[in-house]
């Protein structure tokens, strides 16, 4: 018996078959009017939550914790450690764990009171402005801004908080920590003194700005009472509503030789 060739009986089947086969779809162009990209999901990182650590201060050797003024002042045989949110801090005198010495990449981090617990339970916040001061390392004795803007070897910026005091140049400073604040800090004048004031450029929130005096009744073109001034008598005030000690007097303008004159009764 004769046998067909392959294509032929592939060709016949095809034809019994009603094959349909469709050629493959081109891929749309896209310099057509109605071609559109497809959309990419692109991550955005500003929607990831930053991990937030709490800090604390250890011995070198041991990890045991101990107050925060050791590290602040760099004292030697102690170190920042760095917890995270969710690991539980230790208290002052206990060991800690879970933690590293590395400072991490995020602004978030908090301290801990000294009775330690939860981290996010525990944490505080320690974001107040400070007043930064270049000290001799070994002393905290302060010298000139000069010495750390130029990286002198031996020389540090030492912080202190807005709420604290600034030494002079020549004394030792106190109170502050040679961790840079997650704050603002600002230059102090070489003479010290109140933090707020000492610090320059910095205008504190909680002062009062002190109310210009300005004259509200005038004699003759002589001023007699000021806006701050509470009551006056014949256009002059009796009254200053500052609490005065000073006994008041009654006192009245009178016009004497053509001139107005004020005359008070004791």
């Amino acid at each position: 018996m004769t046998r067909l060739p392959m294509v032929i009986v592939a060709t016949s089947l095809c034809m019994v078959a009603a094959c349909t086969t469709s050629p493959p779809t081109p891929a749309p162009d896209e310099s057509s009017a109605g071609w559109q990209p497809v959309p990419q999901a692109v991550p955005d990182d500003d929607e990831e939550d930053e991990e937030g650590f709490i800090e604390i201060c250890v011995t070198k050797n041991t990890r045991v914790r101990v107050g925060y003024r050791g590290c602040d002042d760099a004292r030697p045989g102690v170190t920042w450690y760095f917890l995270p949110m969710d690991a539980r801090v230790p208290a002052v005198g206990s060991t800690a764990k879970r933690g590293s010495v590395k400072k991490p990449q995020t602004d978030e981090i908090l301290r801990a009171p000294a009775k330690g617990g939860k981290g996010e339970d525990v944490g505080i916040a320690d974001v107040e402005d400070r007043v930064e001061v270049c000290v001799v390392r070994t002393t905290r004795i302060r010298v000139s801004d000069s010495r750390c803007e130029h990286h002198r070897k031996g020389y540090g910026w030492y912080y202190i908080r807005i709420d604290g005091r600034v030494p002079a140049v020549g004394k030792q400073a106190e109170g502050g920590s040679f961790r840079k604040p997650y704050a603002e800090a600002y230059r102090a004048r070489r003479k010290g003194g109140d933090a707020a004031r000492a610090a320059i450029d910095y205008e504190d929130p909680d002062e009062e700005e002190e109310e210009e005096e300005y004259c509200t009744t005038t004699i003759d073109g002589e001023c007699v009472a000021t806006n701050r001034c509470t009551q006056t008598l014949d256009g002059v005030c009796t009254d200053s509503g500052d609490n005065s000690s000073e006994p008041r007097r009654t006192c009245s303008q009178v016009f004497v030789n053509k001139h107005w004159t004020r005359h008070c009764r004791p």
